[in-house]
């Protein structure tokens, strides 16, 4: 579906706007990056002191028969589950946790994520200001030689007040896109975000849960091209949240070592690996491709796309 791609896409870009939009602290302006490290060591989100797991289940307003099973427990981290809704509905599962992260539970750090790291990119900052008016500091990532990271160029601008990110533009080879976010009491409650091709708006709310605040409704509006009417307006409704319940240990087990090797590539760079070892008959090296784009980039835009063509390939 041409709309879901572009849906996809969107969400993936406003997963890694979300990585570093709840912070609080003091730092100390030495580079870009020790900016960065102090947004990431003071995070706290959702994820208050006494919240030690949460489980809940979502439901997509366009795949109804779909069912999304979600897992949090510190120290563990986020993981999903989606049952019905076909082989179309494949996409929800990662839109799901991309608008939970976004809300403030199971965020992964930027520089791991978005490979922010003085290995893969350059950073440099300076002090800017919004339009309306807020002093904010600019970070500025770019790829170093060699590194494929996912972007070309990524900026956001820091509120050193608050200590959020109230805006982001970041450049991909398919063009780029540009954030702006709103909070309230701490808490991510809109990003509008807008690529030459689609405009999105993501409205989290709120409710409490055993003294505890949680995710209650995820409502995304897209306007662009070639969007068909019912992507127009989504919903994501959180249902049967449970706190502190004893979650299998299963559920966050991970791939034994020597089962899947851990790639260097991106998930970008091992999809289109796959698809040349595809057109050249080496169908073990796709399989292995895809396997690897599965098992470490479970939230990225070419996995659902990945385990499609997986499930088709000879066993």
């Amino acid at each position: 579906m041409k709309s879901t791609s572009k849906i996809a896409i969107a969400i993936k870009a406003l997963v890694a706007i979300a990585l570093v939009v709840g912070y609080g602290g003091v730092a100390v302006a030495e580079d870009a990056f020790s900016i960065l490290g102090q947004l990431e060591k003071n995070y706290v989100g959702l994820e208050k002191p006494g919240l030690e797991t949460l489980t809940a289940k979502a439901k997509f307003s366009v795949f109804p028969e779909a069912i999304v099973t979600i897992y949090w427990a510190r120290g563990k981290g986020l993981k999903t589950k989606i049952e019905g809704g076909g082989p179309a509905a494949m996409t929800v599962e990662p839109m799901v946790k991309g608008f939970v992260s976004a809300a403030g539970l199971g965020i992964k750090k930027a520089s791991e994520e978005s490979n922010l790291t003085k290995e893969n990119v350059t950073g440099t900052f300076k002090s800017a200001t919004l339009k309306d008016g807020t002093k904010v500091t600019e970070l500025t990532f770019i790829p170093k030689e060699g590194k494929e990271v996912g972007f070309t160029k990524m900026t956001m601008m820091v509120d050193p007040k608050e200590w959020v990110v109230r805006e982001t533009r970041t450049t991909t080879k398919q063009g780029e896109t540009v954030a702006e976010m709103t909070y309230k009491g701490g808490l991510l409650t809109k990003i509008v975000s807008a690529t030459a091709e689609v405009t999105s708006t993501i409205t989290n709310t709120y409710t409490t849960v055993d003294k505890f605040t949680v995710p209650a409704k995820t409502e995304v509006t897209m306007e662009g091209k070639n969007i068909q009417q019912e992507m127009k307006q989504i919903a994501v409704t959180y249902s049967d949240i449970k706190i502190n319940a004893k979650i299998p240990d299963e559920i966050f087990a991970e791939p034994k070592p020597g089962e899947v090797p851990k790639p260097t590539e991106t998930a970008a760079v091992l999809f289109q690996q796959a698809q040349e070892s595809m057109l050249k008959g080496d169908l073990e090296t796709a399989k292995l491709k895809l396997r690897q784009i599965i098992t470490y980039y479970p939230d990225d835009q070419m996995t659902p796309t990945a385990k499609m063509m997986l499930n088709q390939l000879p066993k």
